[in-house]
């Protein structure tokens, strides 16, 4: 048995909002027989919200599912400007690097970016014990935060690319979650050795044989979901402007779950524009994910035109797949849009084109035999290339070839 330390800004179970990579693999390893301390930060990341049973601590340690879990404070309240996130980053890093000296002493270090300050809180921390390091790469930071244009101080960015580099370098082992991440660390210098690809995948675990949820639209309606954060990275603008296509379809519903700091511009678009075609559903844990896809005819993911996203492979993609239900990819071509034709479950559209994507759900809602055939192709597809148990055990893998 060896004793792992897994560093996450954003730890969420099946009981939360949000992704729950990290909750998987923490359990997997824990299973293999491994002892766990995950240290994260108690701040609702969806919410931004500190919840009151943490109100007035620095460090909680709680134990969860057969893990210890060391929860932390960073600064709450954060938006998409750089100060506040730079802030949140920092005091998470600062508070984790305690909390992991708490903890007992490991023989391996997880930590997963973006957060750069802690994961190099993580590394020094495994310098500093004698500790082999993993590094789980979910985002290519600062170079995402450059592309939209959240980070264009040359000095911050100067100290990011600092940060990045130490990561790379005293990581004995790095763990990549697309091909396009995977490709740009290359390009960056990193031996292509050391470089594991392990993406996202399907929880068959959660929410097995879904009673659909009560969605608010009328029984014959066709639904064209959305389920995820309503941020800067989805173009949900473009989905509003479908809608305003979609008045010509009077069964046609669009359905957005999830929140987000966009979330409030979205709400005033659909009023000003009276679209009563929309609802918008605040968001649900991820164990109840699949009791709302159930009632989805088609389910979206939007992207920015922009080539950053070329490379993205999201954790929803993974949710609509395993529901069994036709994507809509409104994304630069890249590894989703190839996915999506290799998988047969869905069709492809120009990023930021709301005509294409109206068009894209009129003709699927013209056609639901075939929809519903991109369904099961886009589910037995990720079955056989994307199961979560078989991912997480290449996960464990790599942290007991370290260890």
């Amino acid at each position: 048995m060896s004793t792992i330390t897994y560093v996450s800004q954003y730890f969420v179970s099946a009981d939360q909002p949000g992704g729950v990579r990290h909750w998987q693999h923490t359990r997997a390893l824990a299973r293999a027989g491994h002892h766990v301390s995950v240290v994260t930060s108690y701040v609702q990341h969806k919410e931004r919200t500190v919840p009151e049973r943490y109100q007035g601590h620095r460090i909680v340690h709680e134990v969860e599912d057969g893990l210890d879990v060391w929860r932390t404070y960073s600064t709450p309240g954060y938006g998409r400007d750089m100060r506040s996130r730079v802030a949140s980053y920092g005091t998470f890093a600062w508070w984790s690097a305690i909390a992991g000296a708490r903890a007992p002493r490991p023989d391996v270090v997880v930590a997963s970016s973006p957060s750069l300050p802690s994961a190099a809180a993580a590394a020094a921390m495994a310098a500093g014990r004698g500790a082999r390091f993993l590094l789980e790469v979910r985002d290519l930071w600062p170079d995402s935060a450059i592309a939209m244009g959240l980070v264009n101080d040359a000095r911050t960015i100067d100290v990011a690319r600092r940060l990045e580099a130490y990561c790379y370098r005293r990581a004995d082992r790095i763990v990549a979650l697309t091909e396009g991440i995977r490709d740009g660390m290359i390009e960056l210098g990193v031996n292509p050795a050391k470089i594991t690809l392990i993406t996202n995948g399907v929880d068959l675990e959660i929410g097995a044989d879904p009673v659909p949820a009560a969605v608010p639209v009328r029984d014959d309606a066709f639904v064209a979901m959305y389920v995820g954060a309503h941020g800067t990275y989805s173009s949900l603008e473009t989905v509003l402007d479908a809608a305003e296509r979609l008045r010509d379809l009077p069964r046609a519903r669009i359905v957005l779950v999830g929140g987000g700091d966009r979330k409030p511009a979205l709400l005033e678009i659909a009023r000003e524009r009276r679209l009563d075609n929309v609802v918008f559903v605040d968001p649900v844990p991820k164990r109840e994910v699949t009791s709302w896809l159930a009632r989805a005819d088609v389910c979206l993911l939007p992207y920015q035109d922009n080539p950053l996203f070329a490379g993205a492979l999201p954790n929803k993609a993974f949710d609509y797949l395993g529901a069994a239900r036709p994507i809509i990819a409104a994304a630069p071509t890249g590894e989703l849009t190839r996915m999506v034709e290799r998988a047969g479950c869905g069709v492809a559209v120009p990023p930021e084109d709301g005509a294409a994507l109206a068009d894209a759900i009129r003709r699927l809602a013209r056609d639901p035999e075939g929809a519903r055939r991109m369904g099961d192709s886009g589910r037995a597809y990720a079955l056989a290339n994307y199961d979560r148990a078989a991912l997480a055990a290449r996960f464990v893998s790599v942290v007991e070839s370290l260890a």
